[in-house]
């Protein structure tokens, strides 16, 4: 009885308060809202350039087709993925990175056949971190996914996308490539054993995750944040090392690309990947700023992934390549002086008609009509609105207007103001007119209706 009552104290208690947003997912609205849409549009311009379509693949895929991708034993789908069983008892991920549901689209959609494909996509992504600055529970991702060319030109061409993209941004922050190459299978498969020989020797030096990635998949050690493993991996055996010859000559021709092409990289002989289907080029891009931090200076990644389609259950082992870069970090780097915002609408102000009741006006429905016929000529060229009158309070919503002067005030008020306002009230509406302010000299000119959208232009 006891538990009864406190659960409906609770279901009480939140009926009561205010609703808030799910920790680690934020909203995203005036500045912020055109800052992502400058970014994502100098991302698709870049993808558009080197011939990528678009492509939207679901928020929800069956969990299966993450845990082919990425692996039962990954850290995202041991401890981060959103996962649930549905009322059919299918169980459903929402998708904590892109490149799993590109690859999935394309078998689904029998395009296996018909190579190479290119695509980009955008969209939120998912996932059960601790939320931090630029590491959010909903983050947003823009990546690019190229299928059925093995040739190392197209690693060169993705990684000279990336860099367009992010030079494009002029954002704050010096940016650098971090580049490396994870060679073929079986380069992979003696570098494998020689970190497994290592770390087993090293053992009693790791941490109890890395313990864990030593009878799973050791090259995800060299990935670790722990103190105790940086300093075993600081003499870990180099991938270099155990390149074949095959390997050596594909890695050099993706160098001499980038140097030909004058694309500044850093090797980076620790920068791996732990999925089994990743050969061959990987790299990222930092940016050294105060405004992330060092933990979260990566602001893209990308690389070759030959072989995710079998993983997945397609008919074919293709080749493939990407990379996505991370919205929100992005924006931190990028000041709201330097984010392009659309002129604002032309705001048209409705002078009322005096009323008994001080400080407030009533409008006559003529007006109105008057204003939305002004609003929609000035349309034909550019974007404009009619100033309705708040509510009330008391719940009182007829339409009572505030004087001039403090609809003028609280237009000019907002960021950025427009260049002109369009004044009407019964004169100027019986005048078939209206008065157009200039807000940079406060001048104000009456114009006919049938000049405004001319008068604007001008």
């Amino acid at each position: 009885m006891s538990c009864l009552r406190c659960i409906r104290n609770l279901q009480r208690s939140y009926s009561t308060q205010s609703p808030r947003s799910v920790r680690g997912m934020s909203d995203r609205l005036g500045v912020a809202e055109y800052k992502h849409r400058y970014i994502i549009s100098k991302a698709e311009a870049a993808a558009e350039s080197y011939g990528f379509e678009p492509i939207h693949t679901p928020i929800l895929e069956y969990s299966s087709v993450y845990e082919r991708s990425l692996g039962t034993d990954s850290d995202v789908i041991g401890k981060e993925i959103y996962k649930f069983l549905d009322s059919s008892q299918q169980w459903m991920t929402m998708r904590p990175e892109g490149t799993a549901g590109v690859a999935r689209a394309l078998i689904t959609n029998k395009l296996e056949g018909s190579m190479p494909q290119k695509f980009y996509y955008s969209g939120p992504m998912f996932r059960h971190e601790r939320p931090q600055k630029g590491r959010l529970r909903q983050f947003e991702q823009f990546g690019v996914e190229a299928f059925g060319a093995s040739h190392p030109a197209v690693d060169i061409e993705c990684i000279s996308m990336a860099w367009q993209f992010l030079n494009s941004l002029n954002i704050d922050g010096d940016l650098s490539i971090h580049l490396n190459t994870l060679g073929d299978r079986k380069s992979r498969a003696e570098y494998r054993s020689a970190l497994l020989h290592y770390f087993t020797e090293s053992k009693s030096r790791l941490s109890e995750d890395s313990l864990r990635r030593l009878g799973t998949n050791p090259m995800r050690i060299l990935d670790s944040k722990d103190e105790a493993d940086i300093a075993v991996v600081k003499d870990a055996p180099v991938y270099m090392d155990y390149l074949s010859s095959t390997s050596q000559e594909r890695f050099d021709f993706v160098k001499l690309g980038l140097d030909e092409h004058q694309i500044p990289y850093t090797l980076d002989d620790r920068l791996v990947r732990g999925l089994d289907y990743y050969q061959h080029t990987v790299w990222e891009v930092s940016c050294a700023s105060d405004l992330l931090g060092r933990s979260q200076a990566t602001v893209l990644a990308g690389g070759r992934y030959d072989g995710l389609t079998t993983a997945l259950g397609g008919s074919r082992s293709l080749p493939g390549i990407g990379w996505a870069a991370g919205i929100e970090r992005l924006a931190l780097l990028l000041p709201d002086s330097r984010t392009p915002i659309p002129q604002p609408a032309v705001p048209i102000l409705i002078v009322p008609d005096c009323s008994s009741e001080p400080g407030s006006r009533i409008v006559d429905d003529s007006l109105y009509r008057y204003a939305l016929s002004v609003a929609s000529v000035v349309r034909r060229q550019r974007s404009a609105h009619v100033v309705h009158a708040p509510v009330r309070s008391g719940g009182n919503q007829s339409a009572l207007h505030p004087p001039l002067s403090k609809q003028l005030a609280s237009v000019l008020s907002k960021t950025p103001v427009p260049p002109h306002v369009l004044i009407v009230g019964s004169n100027e509406m019986g005048q078939q007119h209206v008065i157009v302010r200039d807000t940079a000299t406060q001048k104000q000119t009456a114009v006919g209706y049938d000049q405004i959208a001319s008068h604007l232009e001008s």
